[in-house]
């Protein structure tokens, strides 16, 4: 995997790679978050700066030149990662460029880190591009019903581990099918109620599980159209869900999902959705960083730190933020360990400010912006 994402958003016409096994005794471990990216993406960002300062070059310019454009999507790599072909299938890098350099104001901050170098000070910036792969097929299944009571549950092989699962999974069926979220449940990984399931990794859930999700819920208010239109003496193309029931559009006469449910007989309406798909997306973004040293303690400062990131649909924004500084921090912490103690003398954090700046389609359904930095523009992802 490392091999077929290390050019990340680059048209490289050459490229080698070789890669060597080692055996140990040690004892074994593995990777907890983004295996193979940051290795690649280090080794590809330092080449970056090479050339820069080879060349004479501005950093940005080096990368800017380089970067796989807008026109040229979808750019197809004769690489694969995780036995699949890497296809960058959308994405305007050049402009998520631009988009970062201007929330940095980039030329007044590098006129006033030079004079602050002028003045002694070690500090400076740096910046890193990359493209992650996410939606990993082949395919995932989901199982959604609808009872008597108009309570939906959604059941899914997917692990809920702390990254909103269920959460991001309850907001699709309910905008789906015109339901509160409160009415949805999510049941994860139970063995004894669905027969197949994936689990949760390699960026895949709400890409593979969400559509699949949405595809239930499709098929589910298709079926509760159906028996409101024969209730309400209409064709389905005349009724309306929404709000927890089926409106006909001309008449308004309404009927609750429960009592649709009731009507048809049977315990519970239910339907089963499917996604399959023979290719990853890509996502892409940059991450920048004003960084100060204090030459008498060593003391590195993270003044100032910027992620921008095309994210494609952003289901529920607030965990898409969580997701990003929860990476922010793991990352971090990797690249800068600390000793832990256990005396009561606590050792002082200078904590930066940091600013994430997203990309995004609509939310779904629509809610309440949480944060003024998260900002809405075109996207070129999908989910």
């Amino acid at each position: 995997m490392t091999a077929g994402l290390t050019l990340g958003g680059y048209v490289v016409p050459a490229y080698r790679v070789a890669g060597h096994v080692r055996l140990t005794n040690k004892t074994p471990a593995a990777t907890y978050r983004a295996p193979g990216r940051y290795e690649g993406t280090f080794v590809r960002e330092r080449q970056m700066d090479a050339i820069a300062v080879e060349t004479g070059l501005d950093p940005v310019e080096v990368r800017r030149r380089n970067l796989v454009r807008a026109e040229q999507m979808p750019y197809e790599r004769p690489l694969d990662a995780l036995e699949v072909d890497v296809i960058l299938d959308s994405g305007d890098y050049a402009g998520l460029l631009d988009d970062a350099l201007a929330a940095l104001d980039w030329e007044n901050l590098k006129s006033d880190l030079a004079a602050r170098r002028e003045a002694g000070e070690t500090v400076g910036v740096g910046l890193a591009f990359f493209v992650e792969k996410s939606g990993l097929g082949p395919t995932d299944k989901v199982e959604i019903s609808v009872d008597c009571d108009g309570n939906v549950e959604l059941v899914t092989g997917a692990a809920n581990l702390g990254q909103g699962v269920g959460t991001a999974m309850a907001q699709i069926v309910a905008g789906t099918l015109g339901v509160d979220m409160g009415c949805v449940s999510v049941v994860c990984g139970r063995t004894d109620r669905i027969d197949e399931g994936y689990g949760s990794h390699a960026s895949r859930t709400t890409v593979m599980t969400g559509t699949a999700a949405l595809n239930a819920a499709t098929a589910l208010r298709q079926k509760l159209s159906a028996v409101a239109a024969e209730r309400l003496q209409a064709s389905a193309e005349e009724i309306e869900i929404s709000d927890g029931a089926a409106r006909h559009l001309e008449t308004g006469a309404s009927i609750a999902l429960g009592e649709i449910v009731a009507a048809s007989g049977a315990a519970s309406l239910s339907a089963e959705g499917r996604y399959d798909t023979a290719h990853m997306n890509y996502p892409y973004g940059l991450h920048c960083a004003v960084v100060a040293l204090d030459r008498d303690t060593g003391l590195v400062s993270v003044e100032r730190y910027l992620v921008a990131y095309d994210i494609g649909v952003a289901i529920n924004p607030m965990l898409v933020g969580g997701q990003i500084q929860g990476g922010l921090a793991q990352g971090s912490a990797a690249r800068y360990p600390r000793n832990f103690s256990t005396t009561r003398t606590a050792s002082r954090c200078r904590r930066p400010s940091s600013t994430i700046c997203c990309r995004a389609q609509r939310r779904f359904p629509p809610r309440k912006s949480y944060s003024a930095r998260m900002r809405r523009a075109r996207s070129t992802r999908s989910a």
